[in-house]
């Protein structure tokens, strides 16, 4: 089933179907258009990150040598998201964007997948200042599986253990009500899938 509203995923749920939620990891797509999200909006879209890493239109990606935060057609697309029902995802935010974002929306919002820089010191993951951001505003940061992301100091190969690692690290900074759990996995052998790509 497609579900475009929580009485869709209840449906889904009582019929023994398996629910699917669009989601669109960046809104670059939309250019310099904010109506368009209405548009996507009216295709059943329901979740969309702001940016893929790299700046676009709405803000500064996690990537960048300088972190630009929201502008203000970011702010004018946050506006438009909260208003028709769009959760927000940070997940490949710079950490101003996702700290401004934190800010600026009157919705919660939600980082599907990353981890917590102080286990995992790099720019992928986020400082307990945006996590605790998320937080405050009633949002859900989801930690990520994706091979050798959230590898620790205590853990340095990537496994059960590394993961658990951030998952228990948020518990303690935010509580467990705002963790969750983000795969961003293939459900295949995914290191192998990368080295196949570098091949």
């Amino acid at each position: 089933i497609h579900c475009k509203s929580v009485d869709d995923i209840v449906e889904a749920h009582r019929t023994g179907k398996l629910a699917w939620v669009a989601v669109i990891e960046s809104s670059s797509c939309i250019e310099n258009e904010v109506d368009r999200l209405d548009v996507l909006y009216g295709l059943g879209v329901r979740s969309m990150g702001i940016c893929y890493s790299e700046s676009n239109m709405l803000g500064s990606g996690l990537k960048e040598p300088k972190d630009g935060g929201i502008t203000d057609f970011g702010y004018d697309a946050i506006v438009r998201m909260n208003k028709l029902g769009i959760l927000i995802d940070v997940s490949h935010t710079s950490d101003q964007t996702a700290l401004d974002t934190a800010t600026l929306s009157t919705k919660p919002i939600i980082c599907s997948h990353s981890g917590a820089r102080a286990p995992t010191p790099t720019s992928r993951m986020f400082p307990d200042e945006v996590i605790h951001a998320i937080a405050e505003r009633d949002g859900l940061m989801c930690i990520e599986a994706a091979p050798n992301l959230t590898v620790t100091e205590k853990h340095p190969l990537h496994s059960i253990g590394s993961y658990m690692e951030h998952i228990e690290y948020c518990i303690d900074l935010i509580g467990i009500d705002h963790v969750g759990c983000g795969p961003d996995t293939n459900y295949t052998d995914h290191v192998g899938r990368y080295l196949a790509n570098i091949e």
